[in-house]
């Protein structure tokens, strides 16, 4: 394993020079024509990467297997595997699966495309990155990363490196931070499966989710997982500000009222303060929308010391997109006074890695830190925070 100094000294001489990937020398077949695979042509046709076409089995299938789709005004082909195009070409192309899919899905995948022929069949987190500028690869998997010209702060991760549990939390940590800046995921280990995450499933800690409050509650997803593994969460306070996805929560929760107690669903999202805050909302696609300065909406925002007085809430979650910092501040009393365990997301920004448990040791010291990640290219990385 990896030492953190030996680490610190690496960060120095990671070098900034692009070049081209060894998969992308040959030409390359997107496998899903998708908001991921929309960017990831786009990087690669700025980059003079020969991209063939698009494979997509739910814009084609067997009855219709070649339509048209439309990127930046250009008529881009797309093919079910099973067309006869791909006959003489399949041999000597890379096919590029351009979607953040599951390691199952990815199983899947490359079955069914080795069952057509297809020789080679690569994941994005298979891929190194580095010819993409960080503007770009940041975009392409949906975080504020970092970029070359910031100023990483060693002390910090240092010292969130030493609040780690276990040498394979700090064996994550260090993987993840490498990996975000030299845009290369191939080194770091298989997530878990996204229907393990903030269970904490491996480490050996009693879960209390009797007072649950969810930040970024999304369409109920949590606590429909929840409910299919048997976890009685009794209480449960939803913070959700987009009012399309409030309803759902509730569905949510009215087909599981065996399991609770009460739900509350607050229409706003959680802040240091109770505050109005501009917020960005992109089109259909509501789980990647948030809180921005330069946002097209205004949102209502609260603080979980403000609106959960008295609540003494046993779990709090966070997955609200880069937002967490703020949140956090904002629960600073509750965190002090009822050392709630805590599963807050830690992908959005590189430094929110080291930032947050820096910040939440700082609330209340008889904390454990350990990490876990949920899904590709370091997506759906979680800091759980248990008392001890």
């Amino acid at each position: 394993m990896d030492t953190i100094e030996s680490f610190l000294d690496e960060i120095d001489n990671i070098s900034g020079k692009l070049y081209k990937n060894e998969i992308l020398l040959k030409p390359i077949i997107l496998y899903g024509a998708g908001v991921v695979g929309k960017k990831m042509y786009r990087i690669l046709k700025s980059n003079n990467i020969d991209v063939v076409c698009f494979i997509d089995t739910v814009i084609c299938n067997e009855s219709k297997s070649e339509e048209i789709i439309s990127i930046d005004n250009f008529e881009v082909k797309v093919y079910h595997p099973s067309n006869r195009f791909f006959e003489a070409i399949k041999q000597n192309t890379n096919v590029i699966m351009s979607a953040l899919f599951t390691i199952e899905q990815q199983h899947k995948i490359k079955k069914e495309l080795y069952y057509y022929g297809f020789k080679s069949v690569i994941s994005l987190n298979e891929i190194d990155f580095n010819f993409v500028n960080y503007k770009d690869f940041n975009d392409l998997i949906g975080v504020e990363g970092y970029e070359a010209h910031d100023d990483l702060d060693k002390d910090k991760i240092k010292k969130a490196f030493y609040l780690l549990e276990t040498e394979f939390d700090k064996e994550m940590y260090i993987e993840y931070i490498r990996a975000k800046i030299t845009k290369n995921f191939s080194r770091v280990k298989y997530p878990y499966e996204p229907d393990m995450q903030y269970l904490a499933h491996d480490i050996p800690i009693a879960k209390d989710y009797s007072r649950y409050v969810d930040c970024g509650a999304f369409d109920g997803d949590t606590i429909r997982n929840f409910a299919s593994k048997g976890i009685k969460l009794r209480n449960i306070v939803a913070f959700e500000p987009q009012y399309e996805l409030q309803k759902k929560i509730m569905d949510s929760a009215v087909c599981n009222l065996n399991r609770l107690e009460s739900i509350t669903i607050f229409p706003c999202g959680v802040s240091t303060k109770t505050e109005k805050r501009k917020f960005m909302t992109k089109g259909n696609v509501t789980d990647s929308s948030k809180i921005d300065e330069n946002g097209n909406d205004i949102i209502q925002c609260v603080s979980i010391d403000e609106a959960l007085y008295g609540f003494n809430p046993t779990f709090i979650k966070m997955d609200i997109e880069g937002a967490e910092i703020d949140a956090l501040n904002g629960a600073k009393e509750t965190i002090i006074k009822n050392h709630p365990q805590l599963a807050i997301c830690v992908y959005h920004r590189l430094s929110d890695i080291w930032e947050i448990p820096l910040l939440i040791k700082s609330f209340y010291e008889g904390y454990k830190f350990y990490l876990r990640s949920y899904r590709i290219m370091g997506q759906e990385t979680v800091l759980y925070a248990f008392p001890k």
